[in-house]
């Protein structure tokens, strides 16, 4: 995939590689109590700076073959939190959204900010035809996060994520489409 630099009104997101390995690895490590349990590859793969380094050069890597990779927030020349495109099928064609936010950050409308410019470039650009999230059943939060970017309910699966504490957990999933995005 082109490597892209999305702006919002407050917000700049772009790939995130080896260069910005302190600040993901700050990010991460920061909010590593609220990542463990719904992202932890995330937390694994980023638990060292040598590890985070590693792990940004194998997502560039993957960004570059069209298998989608993280964006990072930046609120200014912070990075605030991260968009995780994956999941493409190509012959659909359709992603998988995944994101978070710090928890300095959240609930000031920057995931929303961010989610709905995401949209716009997997539509118009990538010409998707959906865009599907994944949320733990008991996350209010982004429950209603993903209702609030107009994602519509599509299912409830049952015992169908394994979080980081190895319980399994109930899953929503959502779709959206270009003419709801």
């Amino acid at each position: 995939m082109q490597i892209i630099h999305l702006t919002t009104e407050r917000l700049r997101l772009f790939p995130l590689d080896i260069q910005h390995k302190d600040a993901y690895y700050s990010l991460v490590s920061d909010n590593k109590e609220n990542l463990k349990e719904s992202f932890p590859i995330t937390v694994l793969n980023a638990n060292t700076p040598a590890k985070t380094r590693i792990y940004l050069k194998n997502l560039q890597e993957n960004w570059l073959k069209d298998k989608g990779g993280k964006l990072g927030i930046w609120l200014d020349t912070t990075l605030i939190g991260m968009i995780m495109v994956k999941n493409i099928d190509w012959s659909i064609p359709k992603c998988e959204l995944a994101y978070f936010v710090g928890a300095g950050f959240t609930r000031q409308g920057y995931a929303t900010e961010a989610i709905r410019a995401v949209l716009t470039y997997c539509f118009n650009d990538l010409n998707f035809i959906k865009v599907f999230v994944r949320v733990i059943a008991s996350n209010t939060a982004s429950l209603a996060l993903a209702e609030k970017c107009g994602f519509i309910r599509e299912g409830y699966l049952k015992d169908e994520y394994r979080m980081g504490n190895k319980q399994l957990v109930d899953i929503v999933y959502f779709g959206i489409f270009p003419e709801e995005g």
